[in-house]
């Protein structure tokens, strides 16, 4: 029998967690989702590919996406976008009311999950710690927590941040810390988990379910108003600070990691537990290590990725800190990937150019450039951009002539801050406006600003490249040419007595 899954992340998180922890063969699974074995088969393939010969996240963000679902609500998005402004507690009944007397003809459930995603309701304020560091000066730190359920074998650690990178980076050294996976987790109903709820069901956020399905571990979701099914993870928080953080002081951030390092492996894991009756570590090793699912060859690659224009100065921006780029790529949208330790940037060709150490967030520092005598002379030059600026499209040339006729001792910098403008227009758009700005002659980047704030829809760059990504795969897709109706006509007339077609 065929069961309801929502959507393709959740179809892969069931099949593989069959597969591997319940033994489920390849036919039965086919069989009890509606699916083809071929798509079973490739399904598991990848992901034994992704944990035996390693994951990369900057080739798979750069794969083609799929395609987006069409919602009867897409056209009425500006009008939901204006009431929300004017009436920021309208409920979804009048919000209905109001969209079918509009021209909406769906149904309200759909306009109350796009409601709740466009509203969300009040976010608890996390745990946190702040903490007098002695070289360092007071700051405020989360502590991430990780316990297994049998033993009661506990993983801490403390981030300046709490975030989704921040989430996987501290699952990953818990399984590591464990020697394996359990498998299945308990959430609580947190946004870098769970996207939204539909029909009493969490949706979860397909990044994360990438994330945990590579470990094979099935997420179980705590079910909203049950503060009971989550004592296990927020009373050892107790422990921590009583035992941990009391009585005790820190020079930094690391010299505390260290320390709550030391205080697992000697308190946490030898201490008898007040339930169990047990130390952990003992009860750990000799029941619960065994179940634990092994560890994939290569570990999830828990890296962000960004896109970053580079700015006129030779710089991208990443959290408050401006990282240096060879200036031959001043203006360029380039990829950034950032892993706790370093700041790597490749260019528009995914080619590394550049790596730097990870500055603190915070810091608000400038990291040392290129040689400044040669940004000081070629800042405002047009030679080193022109040929970027040509690329822009078919108008290019005939817009960069008018400027050097009307602005010649200022083409360049104009030059430049256009080119700048890909961080917030595709290329075609501010093409089309330097056809615009060509017919009426206003060579000037202050105009063609102008026009694009006039004409056209600002977009972040991962939209732009979605956009672009989603074109390519349209054009690789093959023509399909609808048949005639008149060819189906034959199935719904009785065959003459005796054709054995």
């Amino acid at each position: 029998m065929a069961i309801f899954i929502q959507n393709r992340e959740e179809l892969e998180q069931q099949i593989v967690m069959m597969r591997t922890q319940q033994g489920w063969a390849i036919r039965a699974l086919a069989r009890h989702f509606a699916i083809s074995r071929n798509m079973v088969r490739r399904i598991l393939r990848k992901h034994d590919k992704l944990r035996d010969e390693g994951h990369d996240l900057l080739l798979a963000q750069h794969r083609a996406p799929s395609a987006k679902r069409p919602s009867k609500l897409d056209p009425f998005e500006k009008t939901i976008a204006l009431l929300l402004e004017k009436y920021p507690k309208i409920t979804g009944e009048r919000l209905f009311e109001e969209l079918r007397s509009a021209g909406y003809e769906g149904g309200i459930s759909i306009l109350r999950d796009r409601l709740r995603s466009l509203r969300p309701g009040p976010k608890q304020t996390p745990v946190t710690y702040r903490i007098k560091f002695l070289k360092t000066g007071p700051a405020e730190v989360q502590c991430f927590s990780y316990i297994l359920g049998f033993s009661r074998r506990h993983f801490i650690d403390f981030t300046p941040r709490r975030d989704f990178f921040t989430l996987i980076r501290r699952h990953h050294d818990a399984f590591s810390h464990f020697g394996g996976v359990p498998a299945q987790c308990l959430y609580d109903s947190e946004k870098t988990v769970v996207l939204r709820w539909e029909a009493g069901r969490p949706v979860l956020n397909p990044a994360f379910s990438a994330f945990i399905t590579h470990y094979h571990c099935r997420p179980i979701i705590c079910q909203r108003a049950r503060p009971e099914t989550k004592g296990k993870i927020e009373r050892p928080f107790q422990y921590v600070e009583g035992n941990l953080l009391c009585g005790r002081e820190f020079a930094d951030l690391e010299d505390l990691r260290a320390c709550a390092r030391w205080w697992l492996k000697e308190k946490s894991d030898r201490h008898r537990h007040e339930t169990t009756g047990r130390p952990p570590l003992e009860l750990f090793m000799e029941q619960e290590l065994p179940t634990l699912a092994p560890l994939p060859l290569h570990p999830y690659d828990c890296a962000e990725v960004a896109l970053r224009v580079c700015n006129l100065d030779g710089y991208i921006d990443f959290e408050t800190n401006r990282y240096p780029v060879p200036y031959e790529y001043v203006t360029d949208i380039l990829t950034m990937k950032a892993t706790e330790q370093e700041v790597l940037i490749y260019s528009p060709e995914l080619s590394l150019i550049i790596r730097h150490e990870r500055a603190p967030k915070g810091a608000r520092i400038t990291l040392p450039g290129a040689d400044i005598h040669r940004l000081k002379t070629s800042r405002y030059g047009l030679e080193s951009v022109q040929t970027q600026f040509l690329e822009l499209g078919e108008h290019a040339e005939d817009f960069l002539r008018g400027l050097k006729e009307s602005q010649p001792k200022n083409a360049g910098f104009h030059a430049r801050t256009i080119l700048h403008l890909k961080e917030r227009y595709h290329c075609d758009d501010i093409s089309s406006a330097l056809a615009h700005a060509c017919r009426y002659h206003a060579y000037d980047c202050k105009a063609l600003g102008r026009i694009l704030t006039a004409r056209f829809q600002p977009r972040s760059l991962e939209a732009i490249r979605n956009e672009r990504a989603a074109d390519e795969l349209r054009k690789a897709l093959p023509k399909i040419e609808q048949r005639s109706l008149a060819e189906y006509s034959v199935l719904f007339n009785p065959m003459p007595s005796g054709d054995k077609r």
